[in-house]
């Protein structure tokens, strides 16, 4: 899903006051397949977006930003109803606390979605906000051969379903947390024949076979940092590299973003790589 982000910088949060100025704010693309979207385009790869917006200026922002990312926004589609709205609020260490707004009047169903970009898709990333549109899309791309990466940060029946339709399903801290621990999410997901593994911020990501450690870096603005992560990785996937290496690209790439507050190109995550 798309968002527009309401990104404001403040002294400190929460706040001390009922009225607290904020030193810095700008509009931003938010949303966790979107900023993944925006991701695989800026480190060299082709990016579709499929999705639902409601017919209004925020939809227009939020597809706006992703043309000028280099997304084919085709697949993404107004329709009568309010589009989703993300206020962000950012301390001086970087770490952001999000109220997200999903937006409403927008069809749940499918039927207006054709499958052009699957033909040409070497992965497909969903982040389970969409719930029928992710089902949908991991159903036809499992009958291509395609790999699903499901970013696993939701826990209802329906995002399951997609994990259990799932190539690879990557989940956060969070849900190690809500789910008694590491060891036992990744037991979970790999029960459902899915190759799993747990983001967990500045220390890195843990999968079945050890861990990759994140590298240390500044941070300004740690907004968005997982969605660049699984943008990378989808993309490191498509291009058949091995899942660790994939987790060691993505790494980077979201860790850049926490350093530069914004996606990083190929040729700096490649530079930290080194």
């Amino acid at each position: 899903m798309g968002f527009l982000d309401n990104r404001m910088f403040v002294d400190h949060f929460p706040p001390k006051r009922r009225r607290e100025r904020i030193h810095k704010a700008y509009y931003a693309l938010g949303g966790s397949a979107a900023v993944g979207a925006e991701t695989v385009a800026r480190l060299g790869g082709r990016a579709s977006f499929w999705g639902r917006r409601g017919n209004d200026v925020r939809g227009e922002q939020i597809a706006n930003f992703l043309r000028k990312a280099g997304v084919d926004v085709s697949g993404y589609r107004p329709f009568a109803g309010t589009s989703p709205y993300c206020e962000v609020f950012i301390r001086p260490d970087g770490e952001r606390y999000l109220f997200p707004w999903w937006g409403e009047g927008m069809p749940e169903h499918t039927g207006w979605v054709t499958h052009d970009a699957l033909d040409r898709a070497g992965a497909v990333l969903i982040d389970g906000r969409w719930e029928d549109g992710g089902l949908h899309f991991a159903k036809q791309a499992r009958r291509r051969g395609i790999p699903v990466i499901l970013d696993l940060d939701l826990d209802n029946t329906a995002v399951w379903q997609i994990a259990r339709l799932a190539t690879h399903a990557i989940a956060d801290e969070d849900m190690a947390i809500a789910h008694g621990g590491v060891n036992q999410l990744l037991k979970e997901i790999s029960d459902l024949g899915v190759w799993g593994a747990i983001t967990l911020g500045y220390k890195g990501v843990v999968h079945a076979g050890g861990r990759v450690k994140a590298p240390q870096v500044p941070v300004l603005d740690s907004t968005g940092a997982g969605d660049v992560f699984h943008g990378a990785f989808a993309l490191a996937i498509a291009q058949h590299r091995e899942e660790t290496d994939a987790l060691q690209f993505a790494t980077v790439a979201g860790a850049l973003r926490c350093k530069l507050a914004r996606v990083p190109e190929l040729a700096e995550v490649r530079e930290l790589l080194k």
